[in-house]
């Protein structure tokens, strides 16, 4: 990564990402920062490092933490293990559409978040990049209510939220990094995995399970970091292509991941046997062990107050 301070000098960083390449998030970077490198003249150059090349989540972040890379779409799962707040991205059945998650973060509610963020040493842009509503595959059994997660080895990320989330409703959590998931499955380390329809489908998931329930259980999402030294180096007019750039592509995608989602549904239902699952149960069971309590005394009084005044009493 080469760092400068004159006006005219150029800078080539790096962004880090854990999608495939023919993923709409690698396609709108791609097209990203090529605008940025038109409209700066070359001045600044990114070189997209996709499907975690630049290791798993927790290394990749501590990458940009370190400053070893410029820029990186991280998951709000992996932010929390240093901005515990962030994990409220993927609280469950907090969001009843992508429409309102979208305006929720990028509202004062996800100012908040973007402060603590900052507040760990990392520049966080203005809007999230959602993945869309996890729902849950398995190779054993069709989830139809909370009794079927009892034992039930659902890979989840290397994160403790993950981990007490989905402990909390009965599974036995397997911590597998995201490239090595597909594996996983088909040995049976893991008997299923959640993520968006569209993941199922372009991460092969759907070649080694069964079933897909619909659960709509909790959103994923990006946040576009980068790391305040390399942001810092840029002359102003580099950033303000940037930020412009950002603004305009991270909509692109927002409409990219809802048609792709929907596609790759009706895809996916003539491969995997497809169920409604009851999810008041997976909402009665958190209650009952007190997922929603904990959590909210570790998030905090103000970020729970502010997301319940954007959308309504939370469960």
């Amino acid at each position: 990564m080469t760092v400068a301070t004159a006006a005219n000098a150029k800078f080539h960083y790096v962004c880090a990402h854990d999608m495939r390449v023919e993923n709409p998030l690698n396609i709108r970077l791609t097209q990203m920062w090529g605008a940025v490198r038109d409209e700066t003249q070359g001045q600044l150059e990114v070189e997209l490092i996709p499907w975690g090349a630049a290791g798993s989540s927790k290394v990749s972040l501590a990458k940009l933490l370190n400053n070893e890379i410029a820029f990186h779409m991280v998951s709000g799962m992996p932010l929390s293990t240093i901005v515990p707040v962030a994990a409220m991205e993927g609280l469950p059945f907090a969001y009843r559409s992508e429409a309102e998650a979208c305006r929720i973060f990028d509202g004062e509610f996800g100012n908040l978040l973007r402060k603590e963020i900052a507040a760990k040493g990392l520049v966080v842009f203005p809007n999230i990049w959602p993945q869309g509503f996890n729902q849950i595959t398995s190779s054993t059994v069709p989830i139809r209510t909370v009794e079927d997660l009892k034992g039930f080895k659902l890979r989840t990320a290397q994160v403790p939220y993950k981990v007490d989330l989905f402990s909390s409703l009965g599974c036995d959590p397997q911590q597998i990094y995201y490239q090595a998931v597909y594996d996983n499955l088909k040995s049976g380390a893991a008997s299923g995995q959640e993520t968006p329809y569209l993941y199922v489908e372009m991460d092969k998931f759907v070649e080694v399970q069964s079933y897909l329930s619909v659960t709509n259980h909790r959103l994923g999402s990006f946040w576009m970091c980068a790391h305040p030294e390399s942001w810092n180096a840029l002359p102003d007019k580099v950033k303000d292509s940037v930020e412009r750039n950002a603004k305009k592509y991270v909509a692109l995608f927002r409409e990219d991941m809802v048609k792709a989602n929907a596609e790759a549904a009706e895809r996916l239902k003539s491969r995997l046997v497809f169920n409604q699952a009851d999810t008041s149960t997976f909402v009665e069971r958190l209650k009952q062990n007190g997922f929603y309590n904990r959590w909210r005394r570790e998030f905090g009084e103000k970020a729970w107050f502010l997301l319940e005044a954007q959308r309504g009493p939370l469960p």
